[in-house]
């Protein structure tokens, strides 16, 4: 397993993953380091990641139920770690405002896929504490470099 990792200022992570495995592992470090509520924002295109992302941060949380994409559901709850772990999913509007300020009232982790969803959803912006987007690395030509990813990870507290 390669990893990858630069520190572009205080604030901002860049992480390489060549493999799910990588994927999960960024996750379940930043999960194993928090130690209290925190709001998530997490980016990328359909398929690169962002499910595996999710499990590996609720394992580092100890989160013990079967974590799973909350597309149709709109967020799905774990209480079974050191945290409440909320995960939330913009792709579709299925989840509506007062859910969410209630979650972000809390002292849970909040995981929010398509945050960039949120702006034109409800017209107004999502606070995140950190912001985690995760793409594909592309060729000259727009292939993906043999399954890589780079993940960015702008943060004021992880």
């Amino acid at each position: 397993m390669k990893k990858l990792m630069r520190m572009c200022s205080p604030n901002k992570t860049i992480k390489t993953s060549t493999c799910l495995e990588d994927t999960f592992n960024i996750g379940l470090d930043i999960g194993t380091r928090l130690n209290k509520g925190i709001t998530i924002g997490l980016s990328g295109e359909l398929g690169v990641g962002k499910t595996i992302f999710a499990k590996g941060l609720g394992e580092g949380l100890g989160v013990k139920e079967l974590i799973t994409s909350p597309t149709f559901l709109g967020i799905n709850e774990y209480y079974s770690g050191r945290l409440p772990f909320i995960h939330m999913d913009f792709y579709q509007k299925v989840v509506d405002i007062k859910k969410i300020n209630f979650y972000i009232d809390k002292n849970a982790v909040i995981l929010i896929e398509w945050t960039e969803n949120f702006n034109s959803m409800f017209n107004e912006k999502l606070k995140t504490n950190t912001i985690v987007y995760i793409k594909y690395l592309r060729d000259k030509e727009g292939s993906i470099i043999d399954n890589e990813r780079q993940i960015v990870i702008e943060s004021d507290n992880t």
